[in-house]
């Protein structure tokens, strides 16, 4: 039967500063405190002292701190600090560990915890003997246990014999441990507490086989924040031992909103980070990335038994989110009702949805209009809507407002009105502006052989060597003094922008040169962004007026 006599360390802000950069409100911290202590939480975590670069929290300047609990607390307060943090070229700086950690009579902490590695423990003897001089109490940390056998447990247990520190843990820094671990390092002795995570959703499970085993000491965290995952949950541990407050209910009401905007909590990575002892700081990024579920869990294989962090690891698998917006509108002056004009039985604004959708998911089409039937239809073929203004100047206008519901890196811009796209056209228009991410990417194809130079409907294209383009025409270019030219290339409706670039596009009216042509791609040439040009071989053909329905509709019964 476990002892209902167990202690309670809480270290929200230590562990959940990894959310907010060690950055809480004072009144939050205040609040927190208070509730903690009515509750009976015996020693409360305020942070790290650590020279490393983060929030007040991550400081906890002992004068900040007496700033905010200037109140009278039961618990006792408590800071940690990594050993990473205090070690150069082999040595312990004593020098920096002066500079920051002061006399405990001079201080509102009356403990401090020291992390350690495995790697890292032959420097705790002189660690915590130099902190107890300085008048705190020390408890020493093992991280990284479920990476550890017991005789490595057990090495961490002896090198601190003759020391000062008066209480050992160990941290599922990974998550991985299943109460039979649990219990097992417990039975051997010589650890009094336990630091649990939720990857496997088995914290608060794992702290109970711990307490079944004579520990002494549990963490927690409030709504179980903390890197990663998070932990268990404080108010778990509190309601097992005891009733709680009304105060500290109140208090997780104000948690629940941060809770909300940074999403900690089990999900399937962190079960899989926990599977696989990836670090949690991986997966607390990925979350916030705009990676495909297909890339998440490829990401995930990738990561396996990566026990340490590094951003540049990460940043080789992330990938920038792509997404395809289709501009429709219903109030086309030449073609009333365009997108829902059937072509071979299928409204139009499908045809292209469904070319969208093979290149980039269906998760990633969004069509952005301004007409409730446009709307209806798309979403039961689930489709994402976004609903834009009856005034947007052109297609592009109408991506670019769409853009800013929408959270991605790349805009693809298909046009409503080309149902011949190739999806494969898309995904090379995406590999352009990965490649050259300062230029606005469009599609260029010769005419066809029964295609017309001199149609007005049509846009003429040219470009410089390096298919970057110098201008686009309704009228026949380029030309010469003789015959006419055999150089004619058709625009392609097929965009990319980045958000940047859609937001200065959609800064003011009309430029000269588009509203002349009524082109809007020369917006991007007069205001000085560059459009990269990606050369395209099928049939494609717009639809401008009715009567281009029965010639689409040849042309797709050829192909």
């Amino acid at each position: 039967m476990t002892n209902k006599g167990f202690n309670i360390l809480d270290c929200t802000l230590r562990d959940g500063g990894y959310y907010t950069d060690w950055q809480f409100e004072p009144k939050l911290v205040k609040k927190l405190v208070k509730s903690l202590d009515s509750n009976g939480v015996n020693i409360i975590e305020l942070g790290y002292k650590s020279p490393v670069k983060g929030g007040p929290y991550r400081k906890c300047n002992d004068g900040f701190i007496n700033s905010i609990i200037d109140f009278e607390v039961k618990a006792d307060l408590a800071f940690m600090i990594d050993v990473k943090d205090y070690v150069k070229d082999d040595k312990v700086n004593f020098d920096l560990l002066n500079d920051i950690i002061n006399n405990s009579d001079n201080s509102p902490f009356s403990i401090c915890r020291i992390a350690a590695k495995y790697s890292e423990i032959k420097y705790l003897p002189e660690l915590s003997n130099y902190i107890y001089k300085k008048g705190y109490d020390i408890i020493c940390n093992l991280m990284g246990v479920s990476l550890l056998n017991y005789s490595e447990i057990r090495e961490f247990i002896d090198i601190l014999e003759g020391t000062h520190v008066g209480g050992t843990y160990v941290a599922d820094s990974y998550g991985a441990l299943y109460p039979n671990d649990v219990r097992k390092i417990f039975e051997q002795g010589g650890i009094d507490g336990i630091h649990t995570h939720d990857n496997l959703g088995l914290a608060f499970a794992n702290c109970i086989s711990a307490l079944d085993n004579k520990a002494h000491w549990v963490d927690g965290t409030l709504l179980g924040m903390g890197r990663g995952v998070g932990n268990v949950r404080t108010e778990q541990l509190l309601t097992y031992r005891q009733d709680i407050t009304s105060d500290l209910l109140d208090c997780i009401d104000d948690f629940s909103k941060l809770k909300e905007k940074y999403k900690w909590g089990h999900n399937t990575l962190y079960m899989l980070a926990g599977k696989n002892h990836t670090h949690p700081l991986y997966v607390q990024d990925l979350n916030q990335s705009n990676l495909s579920n297909l890339d998440l869990l490829n990401a995930m294989e990738e990561l396996n038994e990566e026990t340490t962090y590094f951003s540049e690891k990460l940043s080789e698998l992330k990938e920038q989110r792509t997404v395809v917006v289709i501009p429709a509108r219903y109030k086309s002056s030449r073609f009333p009702g365009k997108p829902l004009a059937k072509i071979n039985g299928k409204e139009m604004i499908l045809h292209v949805a469904e070319k969208a959708k093979d290149a980039v998911g269906i998760e990633n089409v969004y069509i952005a209009t301004e007409n409730q039937k446009i709307a209806i239809l798309c979403k039961s073929a689930g489709y994402n809507i976004v609903f834009t203004s009856d005034s947007c100047l052109t297609g592009t206008d109408r991506v670019a407002e769409a853009a800013k519901e929408i959270d991605a890196d790349i805009f693809i811009n298909v046009q409503g009105d080309e149902p011949m796209i190739d999806p494969n056209d898309i995904l090379r228009v995406i590999a352009e502006k990965k490649n050259n991410p300062a230029s606005v990417i469009n599609c260029v194809s010769k005419l066809h052989s029964d295609e017309k130079a001199e149609d007005k409907k049509i846009p003429k294209m040219v470009f410089d060597c390096e298919k970057n383009l110098l201008y686009c025409s309704r009228s026949a270019i380029p030309g010469n003094k003789d015959n006419g030219s055999n150089m004619f290339y058709k625009q392609v409706c097929i965009y990319a922008f980045s958000k940047s670039q859609l937001e200065k596009f959609s800064q003011e009216e009309k430029t000269p040169l588009e509203n002349e042509e009524d082109i809007e791609i020369n917006r991007f040439i007069e205001k000085g962004i560059g459009v990269k040009l990606v050369e395209v071989n099928n049939v494609s053909y717009a639809v401008d007026y009715p009567e281009d329905i029965a010639i689409l509709e040849k042309y797709i019964d050829e192909k």
